[in-house]
């Protein structure tokens, strides 16, 4: 009798010890979905299906002008009333092309004085309420663009094993990091007015965001808060955020108003623990050597900007803020040592750089990024197989490897998309520190 109550004691403890990690298990799925940039596959699949949809959308080519049909018609699917402006360039042979730029407009909710300025109020004379004021409508009269090319380039640098190349990191990722803030804005909308850009012809010397930037008005120049562009985030080593080449005022001396935006997402990132959460990384430029100003001819401390030129340049030679994104690799000890994006013997064939060749290619990519981080993760964490004792309780508890890579969201392509995109949702609510958001 007493070995029957034993054993139904143990039975009882056993079923007890399985619903509490149970719960443990389900409370973590829903402290998991409040984490920062948990938008899913959604941006994922956009990449992917631009890229296997319209390999070879170079500028001016058929292909290209269908992917820009095909982001309107996303855009769409999204409530948006996207808008097509045409425009004829040069590409780079020296034919002329027609392309043309997706832009949507998304309205801003504003912002205000913050609750500690407003309760101040009644100790303010009507003239520093009137200045006050005048403040709220200076910041909320100014918008922000943010950009991405849709086009990929030619593969010039083919490598015969990896087939044809689609451009999945230059620049399908970028585009959906963009159509992924476009859906997260439906719910969330920004605080600044905000012009989502799809530039075509990006790879005919940025021909897109020339065009556009051409056609502003001088009061949309002078009320343009910052641009954002997003290129090539895919492949690389590592994630990069830089300022302009404009924010460089002599060689150790920097504008800090130029780079203030560059600051804020920075903030964004490490406010919101992104590498503990998400197991997602943001660089900024450090090195500790000094090289020729592109704006300048003079030396300057090559630190926060980058010399790569893109969508941003034109808006950057403006005086304009800029905050460039990209994947690539500064971790060098001389400027002579940089050009490549990743130091993976993977990509030796191609010496590190992906960009321009076949390598560039959704299936290649991605089978290989998947294969390579499920191996890292199987290397941290146990197997389904296997067991992890809490030493806490002596208990052992069996976490599956699928459990683990869902909640760590190791894949590498969802992980940069969304993280990107919600780096930019929350640079686009954020006015600084005397500042909330309108409700």
């Amino acid at each position: 009798m007493k070995m029957k109550q034993k054993n139904l004691l143990i039975i009882v403890n056993i079923v007890l010890i399985f619903c509490f990690f149970l719960t443990a298990c389900d409370q973590e799925v829903d402290d998991d979905s409040n984490l920062p940039a948990r938008y899913g596959e959604f941006g994922r699949n956009i990449a992917n299906e631009l890229a296997e949809k319209f390999p070879e959308r170079f500028p001016g080519s058929d292909q290209e002008e269908q992917a820009a049909n095909w982001l309107v018609s996303e855009l769409e699917d999204l409530g948006y009333e996207p808008q097509i402006q045409n425009f004829s360039a040069i590409d780079s042979d020296g034919n002329g092309i027609e392309s043309q730029n997706v832009i949507v407009e998304i309205a801003g909710m504003g912002f205000h004085l913050d609750d500690e300025d407003e309760n101040s109020e009644s100790t303010m004379t009507q003239s520093d309420n009137t200045e006050s004021k005048s403040i709220e409508q200076d910041v909320n009269k100014n918008y922000i663009i943010i950009g991405a090319h849709y086009d990929t380039p030619i593969k010039t640098n083919v490598i015969q094993e990896s087939g044809d190349g689609d451009g999945i990191h230059n620049n399908a990722a970028g585009v959906a990091s963009l159509i992924t803030l476009a859906q997260q804005m439906k719910d969330l909308p920004p605080g600044y007015t905000t012009k989502l850009i799809f530039f075509g012809a990006g790879e005919a010397n940025f021909a897109g965001s020339i065009a556009y930037f051409e056609n502003m008005t001088e009061e949309e120049k002078s009320s343009l808060e910052v641009m954002y562009n997003v290129d090539r985030i895919y492949a690389g080593d590592k994630v990069y955020a830089h300022s302009g080449v404009n924010s460089i005022i002599s060689e150790y001396e920097k504008d800090y108003e130029k780079r203030q935006k560059l600051y804020e997402m920075t903030d964004v990132y490490y406010n919101n623990l992104l590498l503990t959460n998400n197991d997602f990384a943001l660089y900024t430029n450090q090195n500790i050597f000094s090289v020729d100003s592109p704006a300048t001819g003079e030396s300057a401390l090559f630190r926060e900007w980058t010399t790569h030129i893109g969508d941003h340049t034109v808006f950057d030679e403006a005086d304009i803020p800029i905050v460039f994104i990209e994947s690539f690799e500064y971790d060098v000890d001389s400027y002579a040592e940089l050009g490549k994006e990743t130091t993976d013997s993977y990509f030796a064939n191609v010496n590190g750089i992906i960009d321009f060749s076949n390598l560039d290619s959704s299936n290649y990519l991605n089978t290989y990024f998947e294969a390579a981080e499920l191996e890292e993760t199987e290397e941290v964490f146990v197997d389904s197989s296997e067991s992890q004792e809490d030493t806490e309780s002596g208990v052992t508890q069996i976490i599956s490897l699928e459990n683990l890579k869902q909640n760590k969201n190791i894949d590498r392509l969802e992980r940069r998309v969304n993280n990107v995109a919600f780096l930019l949702l929350e640079c686009s609510r954020y006015a600084g520190s005397d500042y909330d958001l309108n409700d």
